[in-house]
């Protein structure tokens, strides 16, 4: 047994088993890689939704965000992005979930993880299968530099992982983009709702 599985009383990571995940999406969503496809579709639906109402202000400031968040994802080791490829009423839903693991360094950290978001954030915890889930939303509303502008609204998801492999949980972090005066269009909520749903379908997976 190596040292740190003695000192945290987990089994060795030889013989820790391996898990995977899985989800169900409604029809006209696709599974991504965080690359520059993935980048580019998010942009075209940026685009579809902005253009067509003349915010080109808010369209090119989303789009800087968007290269921003990419770049970010894969400092953080995100590994997918699930976007809308199928256009609703002529544009895509400038929405996307990414699947990424939790900013902890294992399992262990997990109560520190919880402490920290529930002074930021309201916060709902849950059980699923005797592991934790948690979530909790942000909401963006302005630019930082104080214009009133595009808002969005991002669900967390985190999902604890089956202890006996070891790992740190997975967070499904799903984002929409609100144009100017939709802030409180009834699609929010709808969308919101959609978030919940795909995020319940979640499961873990052994592989080995």
């Amino acid at each position: 047994m190596d040292l740190k599985s003695e000192l945290t009383g987990a089994p060795p990571e030889a013989t820790r088993p391996s898990v995977t995940y899985s989800l169900l999406f409604p029809p006209g969503w696709k599974r991504f890689s965080v690359d520059d496809e993935a980048e580019k579709a998010f942009v075209d639906s940026l685009k579809k939704v902005f253009q067509p109402r003349g915010q080109a202000k808010d369209y090119m400031y989303y789009r800087a965000l968007t290269h921003r968040l990419f770049m970010d994802m894969k400092k953080r080791r995100a590994s997918s992005i699930y976007l809308p490829v199928k256009a609703i009423d002529g544009a895509l839903l400038p929405a996307s979930i990414v699947v990424l693991p939790a900013p902890i360094g294992g399992a262990h950290q997990l109560d520190d993880f919880r402490n920290r978001l529930t002074k930021r954030h309201e916060f709902e915890e849950s059980t699923m299968n005797g592991l934790a889930v948690w979530r909790w939303e942000e909401r963006q509303s302005t630019f930082p530099e104080g214009d009133v502008g595009v808002g969005a609204l991002t669900v967390h998801h985190l999902f604890e992982a089956p202890k006996s492999t070891g790992r740190a949980p997975l967070m499904l972090s799903a984002t929409l983009i609100v144009p100017p005066g939709e802030e409180k269009s009834e699609l929010i909520g709808i969308v919101s709702d959609l978030f919940d749903a795909i995020a319940g379908t979640f499961n873990w997976v052994k592989t080995s």
